[in-house]
């Protein structure tokens, strides 16, 4: 459906002009504007920055890979040629969260390790699990912070009327689909919502992100300290990173207090010893309870949007998480659901950052914001006036 409804849209887009200035415009002017823009060519030094990192797109390119077109249009920054993203415009703790989970690795193994592992006790093993797990949470870390979570892309379904500027009200109503269970539960049903944002109906269990200005598929929350969104694409990863974290840290914790006890308590001779100790103990609370709250989330098969929209308490944290008698998607097994998620395909990349697009590509165009009553002139507002006949 997304696909037909793409396509339809670009063949209106190449159509013949419209006689009142709505979605159709000429192919002459069309024609005339792709061969301003696309036959520029710029220095290999442009080029090979813009590859780099690619922060606000580029306007002159109206034909090129999607890392260069999504920023004009989302709030995403990407680096090494759409490979890896961030979020601009917000505070980056996520250096700060990579720095933290760094620290304690690099001291541990210029103080710690050569010790532990040259012992005549067998310790190996210990030493060996940290580097593991730490490797494992510091991998997922990059991965969760830096990769697509499920992004849906732009003005899929725009309106046809003669002024697309507006939003139909019908488009503003809520779609109540039936399940399986309906007819024994009427509460249980799939709401489907129109983005007035993104301009698409969003598939069931998605959400709009504001921070990072986008809709993603199954979104779970948007993550501070990663400057990503948690969705389908990468929620698994989210569970490994937080896994691997409160591993380190046990190994962490469980290798300092071998070394602490072969000094027979000496904490002047070890003051590195202490401090990491002391940093595992206190680091190690947070993972732990964000990694028992996600996995209960994950048996139940809700999302935090999900779990906090039925919350009454004022304050969601203190809240229980029980299972919701009107979720469609709760197989019924805790286990299920949780291998599930861990286990199930990660679908498709709706939005591929390396692959060439059209000129003209409705998913790259920024339409101007709902209004209800200025009438925009659409042909105007992404593009020139055609030149004259």
């Amino acid at each position: 459906m997304v696909l037909s409804s793409h396509r339809s849209r670009r063949q209106h887009l190449h159509g013949e002009e419209g006689g009142d200035g709505g979605l159709s415009l000429s192919r002459r002017n069309i024609e005339n504007e792709v061969s301003g823009t696309s036959s520029r060519k710029e220095a290999w030094t442009k080029t090979f920055y813009k590859w780099l990192i690619t922060i606000d797109g580029d306007v002159d390119i109206s034909s090129d890979r999607g890392y260069r077109r999504i920023p004009e249009v989302t709030n995403y920054a990407f680096f090494c040629g759409g490979r890896l993203r961030t979020v601009k415009h917000t505070r980056h703790l996520s250096v700060l969260v990579g720095m933290l989970i760094a620290a304690p690795m690099v001291l541990f193994s210029v103080f710690e390790a050569n010790e532990l592992w040259n012992t005549a006790y067998g310790y190996k093993p210990m030493v060996f699990f940290f580097y593991y797990f730490w490797a494992m949470g510091f991998s997922f870390f990059i991965r969760t912070a830096t990769s697509d979570p499920g992004v849906l892309p732009k003005n899929i379904h725009l309106s046809q009327g003669s002024n697309p500027g507006q939003i139909p009200q019908e488009y503003r109503n809520i779609i109540h689909l039936p399940t399986p269970d309906t007819e024994k539960n009427p509460n249980s049903k799939i709401e489907l919502k129109y983005c007035v944002a993104c301009r698409i109906w969003r598939p069931p269990r998605a959400s709009h992100c504001s921070t990072c200005g986008v809709c993603v598929e199954v979104h779970d929350h948007h993550c501070i300290w990663v400057n990503n969104c948690i969705g389908k694409r990468n929620y698994r990863y989210f569970i490994i990173f937080i896994s691997g974290l409160v591993l380190a840290a046990v190994f962490l914790i469980a290798n300092t207090i071998i070394h602490i006890s072969r000094h027979n308590g000496r904490a002047s001779e070890i003051p590195v010893t202490i401090l990491l100790l002391t940093y595992g103990t206190v680091f190690i609370w947070y993972p732990v309870i964000l990694l028992l709250y996600h996995i209960a989330m994950a048996g139940t098969q809700q999302t935090t949007r999900e779990f906090l929209k039925r919350v009454e308490m004022t304050n969601p944290v203190f809240a229980k998480i029980t299972t919701n008698e009107d979720n469609p998607f709760d197989t019924g097994s805790f286990l299920r659901n949780l291998g599930g998620l861990m286990l199930q395909c990660r679908g498709l990349s709706y939005v591929n950052t390396r692959e060439k697009n059209e000129p003209g590509d409705w998913r790259y165009i920024k339409v101007p914001q709902p209004h209800t009553f200025e009438r925009v002139n659409f042909s105007t507002t992404l593009y020139p006036p055609p030149l004259p006949a």
